[in-house]
């Protein structure tokens, strides 16, 4: 009877705390934003004790960009490069960060058991611990610590999506939640397009700032259609739509349900909208590339390789006439040169493949050849094996990426960091290896179509982004669930 007063008393005390602070935020604070903060404690600590409700929030969240709707902190470390923060807290960091505690939590008491183990876990520690060790040569210590947050927080969200979807049931349902949450993508970047270009940031405690911003508007200053934009600029919705597409291809394929199957139909249409709409030359040859590897694959098309590739190119070629036409008459222009055409153009003209006319543009920032020649000359003094260090690139020479996923381990982690980027890709590839002559089951099916967007992913990476990007590490959690499962399902291995 003492014991359970005492614990009564307990409650009592820290509900009274509770409000006690809760007032005292109040008279410094508006209400609003006291109401915003405890909704969201309440919400972190369902995650924590419900992990895969946390996992489920974040298949939404984790794809809305770093510089959408963040936090950051206002410092000499923290510097603007076009507008946006090089470190900042984005949207699903609280989410996140309680998801995480959540799913140590129950491993640790045992009650999340998985039944598949990723072969790639070596080399993810690896990099945790050598990027750690850089550290120790950092330009600045603060931006530091914080791209290797970034880094950390990328490889725990793939630890625990792989954990999340360690059943066929539970892959499934993930692919799922992750074609609804790009179709919500697709929906957006339609509907920004009727509004203009916004950012908007206020002081929120100290130093700090919360932002958003949406990009939007049809017409671009030389008359083209603008290229289209979701949650995130238009070379990252480009990827986010060709991983959309891979997985509304497992999800068509593998369907039984005539109107299921009408509705995936619909949600791949609408990806292949949004990337074209995006204009970008990355994502349009990594479209191509993801749907030759498809169709060199899958059995029921490689049987007529030729034929279903010239289909799939006129089909293509057929739809993107179609919908720019329809876009430059919204946008009241009868004839408008596309963004494909006119940097294709371009490149004819001047020579330059990697950045064609872009001396020519106002206020444009440096081109890929400058940017990847600041890094490799900031290896040529001898730091090619170990790196620069981890954020220094960033902090160094003031760039918001290197972009190129590869180069981005190269230039920060040196030959190390490179090598094991590449162990990881080579453990993707020998698990697919295994299977890829067997597309009877679900995930045998869905290993097929993953693979097929990595190709896109991996082309698109090689001119884009960093590591620091968590779509990377998502899509990456999606996929290795699914070769590991596959690979202990198969009845034929």
């Amino acid at each position: 009877m003492k014991g359970a007063i005492g614990r009564d008393h307990l409650l009592w005390a820290a509900a009274l705390i509770y409000l006690a602070c809760n007032a005292a935020v109040c008279a410094l604070y508006p209400f609003y934003i006291v109401l915003s903060v405890n909704a969201l404690l309440l919400s972190c600590l369902v995650f924590c004790i419900k992990p895969m409700w946390g996992v489920y929030l974040l298949i939404f969240l984790v794809p809305v960009a770093r510089d959408n709707i963040y936090v950051a902190i206002g410092s000499q470390w923290n510097f603007k490069v076009n507008d946006a923060y090089t470190n900042l807290f984005p949207v699903f960091t609280p989410f996140f960060l309680f998801t995480c505690a959540g799913f140590l939590m129950h491993k640790g008491a045992s009650l999340w058991p998985t039944e598949i183990r990723n072969p790639a876990r070596p080399f993810l520690i690896l990099i945790a611990l050598y990027a750690a060790f850089t550290l120790f040569w950092s330009k600045n210590i603060l931006s530091g610590i914080f791209q290797y947050y970034y880094l950390i927080s990328n490889i725990m969200l793939l630890v625990i999506v792989v954990a999340a979807a360690d059943t066929e049931q539970s892959n499934k349902k993930l692919m799922w939640l992750t074609a609804l949450s790009c179709l919500i993508q697709s929906v957006l970047s339609y509907c920004f397009r009727f509004v203009q270009t916004t950012i908007v940031e206020h002081d929120f405690i100290g130093n700090s700032v919360w932002g958003i911003r949406n990009y939007g508007g049809i017409l671009s200053v030389d008359d083209s259609p603008i290229q289209a934009h979701g949650l995130q600029e238009a070379h990252e919705t480009s990827m986010l739509m060709n991983i959309f597409m891979g997985v509304s291809a497992g999800l068509f394929l593998t369907e039984k349900s005539p109107k299921r199957k009408i509705f995936i139909a619909l949600c791949f249409l609408t990806g292949l909208s949004v990337l074209i709409g995006t204009e970008s030359r990355g994502a349009a040859a990594a479209f191509v590339a993801m749907g030759m590897f498809f169709i060199f694959l899958y059995q029921k098309t490689s049987k007529r390789l030729v034929r279903s590739a010239i289909v799939f190119l006129a089909a293509l070629l057929a739809f993107y006439a179609v919908e720019q036409k329809v876009f430059s008459v919204m946008a009241g222009k009868e004839e408008t040169i596309m963004r494909l055409l006119r940097l294709g153009q371009e490149t004819v003209a001047t020579g330059d493949v990697l950045d064609p006319g872009l001396s020519q543009k106002s206020g444009s920032g440096p081109g890929r050849k400058t940017i990847w020649g600041i890094g490799f000359s900031g290896l040529a003094d001898g730091t090619w094996p170990v790196g620069l260090g981890i954020g220094n690139y960033k902090f160094t020479y003031k760039t918001p990426h290197s972009h190129s996923l590869m180069f981005s381990f190269l230039f920060d982690f040196g030959l190390v960091g490179l090598v094991l980027f590449l162990l990881i890709v080579y453990v993707i590839i020998k698990s697919y290896l295994k299977i890829y002559k067997f597309q009877n089951t679900y995930l045998e099916v869905m290993s097929l179509c993953l693979m097929s967007a990595l190709v896109a992913v991996a082309f698109q990476g090689c001119f884009d982004f960093d590591y620091t990007y968590p779509i990377f590490w998502l899509f990456g959690g999606l996929l290795f669930s699914t070769l590991l499962l596959a690979n202990k399902r198969s009845p034929q291995l």
